[in-house]
C-alpha cells in the first residue's frame, strides 16, 4: 500500500531526476504521470498508483513547494473532471492509453458537447441523432454554449440513439474528435 511517506520519497525522486527548474514543462507533466504521480488514485501505467486520493495532496503540495509546473487544470477542466473518469471507468484499455496521458499533461484540450439551441441543458429536449453506420456513428445536430471549443482537440457528446424510449433515456456519450470532417466550430456572436 502507498502511504504518505512512500508518495514523498516518490516525489523527491521524480524532482531529483527531473529539476523544475532545468526541465522542459512538458517534458517534467509526462514524467510525473509516468511516475503515477498525476493523480494517485488512478491504477498504475495510467499516471497514478493506486493510492487513496485523499492522499494526491501530498504530492501536490511537495511539487508546489519545488516550484514545479501544473498542468494548467482550469484550460483542461473538462479532461480531468469529465472525460477522465468516463474513459477510465468505462473505456477500453486502447482508449485509457490513448487518452489519459495527452489528457493529464495538457497536449488535448477537450471540451463538452452537451447544450443545444432551443433545449439549453435540458437532456429531455437532446435533438442531436447519433445513427449506427457500418462500425462508426453518423451524428447530427448543433451545439451551444462550449467553452474552449476553439482549443479542444477531443469533446465529451451526448446525442440521442434511440428516440423510442423515454427522453432521458436512450442518450449515448461519445469522444468526438473535433478536426473529423463535418465538425464546425464557431463563435457565438
Amino acid at each position: 500500500m502507498t502511504d504518505a511517506a512512500e508518495l514523498r520519497r516518490r516525489t523527491q525522486e521524480l524532482l531529483a531526476a527531473h529539476p523544475p527548474a532545468g526541465t522542459d514543462r512538458l517534458d517534467f507533466l509526462k514524467a510525473r504521470f509516468d511516475a503515477g504521480l498525476a493523480w494517485v488514485h488512478y491504477p498504475q501505467g495510467l499516471g497514478g498508483l493506486g493510492a487513496p486520493r485523499s492522499l494526491q495532496v501530498v504530492v501536490d503540495s511537495e511539487l508546489e513547494a519545488a516550484g514545479a509546473p501544473d498542468n494548467d487544470p482550469r484550460r483542461i477542466g473538462i479532461g480531468l473532471g469529465m472525460a477522465a473518469p468516463t474513459i477510465l471507468k468505462y473505456g477500453t484499455e486502447e482508449q485509457k492509453q490513448r487518452f489519459l496521458r495527452p489528457l493529464w499533461v495538457g497536449e488535448e484540450v477537450w471540451c463538452q458537447l452537451f447544450s443545444e439551441p432551443g433545449a439549453g441543458s435540458d437532456l429531455a429536449a437532446l435533438g442531436t441523432r447519433a445513427v449506427r453506420e457500418g462500425d462508426g456513428w453518423v451524428v447530427n445536430g448543433q451545439k451551444v454554449w462550449t467553452s474552449s471549443a476553439h482549443l479542444a482537440r477531443w469533446a465529451i457528446l451526448i446525442a440521442r440513439t434511440d428516440a423510442d424510449v423515454p427522453k432521458h433515456a436512450g442518450i449515448t456519450y461519445f469522444l468526438c474528435d473535433m478536426t473529423d470532417p463535418g465538425v464546425e466550430v464557431r463563435p457565438l456572436r
